[in-house]
């Protein structure tokens, strides 16, 4: 009996020193030792630009910086992140394009990794959102649960994936568990590392957003 508490320890050191090595590039599904990610995300109708977002990443494959930008080039917002001593994110901070706090949002994993609980706060540190995420053997979010500040379930997403690790449908639920909405993706082209380069999202059947990336890499 006395074995058993040292082994324990054992199995707990072993599942964070295999969490930390999971780096944001991983949970993202992101293939090469990625710089830099622009998201220039259109209508349906691919003609016209609704926002840029711009992720870049450091030498160790964790997100420093997250903006998103207006048609016309003006920052509308920022977020920067919180990294404990592991490598794993522990806090967003997302500011509006003036510099105030708009949320901040702290996160929890399970010992793969996998970001399992995030929980939103106003500027106000009122908490007004809390996501609880399931995933399948390869990292994948399956489930992700999202409830309101009285914990209450007011959105449901159930997801699957393809080899890659990309999302081809979700399907969205209210409360009662009445389905809202199926979303599907289709990829369009991969660079040379492997990874998509444009997405179109359809909702319900119906082109709703085209999605076309740029990556750049180390």
């Amino acid at each position: 009996m006395k074995f058993i508490p040292f082994t324990l320890l054992l199995l707990c050191l072993s599942l964070l020193s295999n969490a930390q090595f999971k780096n944001d590039l991983k949970r993202e599904k992101l293939k090469g030792k990625v710089s830099s990610v622009t998201e220039s995300e259109y209508n349906g109708a691919h003609d016209s630009l609704m926002f840029k977002a711009v992720y870049k990443y450091n030498d160790s494959g964790n997100t420093i910086d997250f903006s998103t930008y207006s048609p016309t080039g003006e920052k509308l917002s920022k977020t920067t992140f919180k990294y404990n001593d592991s490598g794993m994110l522990i806090e967003e901070n997302r500011y509006k394009a003036d510099g105030a706090l708009n949320v901040r949002t702290t996160c929890k994993y399970d010992g793969k990794g996998n970001k399992i609980e995030e929980d939103n706060y106003d500027a106000g540190g009122v908490l007004f959102l809390k996501v609880l995420s399931k995933f399948d053997g390869k990292g994948n979010r399956i489930v992700k649960d999202s409830h309101n500040e009285f914990g209450i379930l007011f959105l449901k997403r159930n997801s699957k994936f393809d080899d890659d690790g990309n999302e081809i449908i979700a399907k969205e639920y209210d409360s009662h568990h009445g389905l809202q909405f199926t979303i599907t993706y289709d990829y369009d082209g991969k660079d040379k590392a492997g990874n998509w380069t444009k997405r179109t999202m359809y909702k319900n059947d119906e082109p709703f957003t085209v999605t076309d990336r740029e990556i750049t890499y180390r």
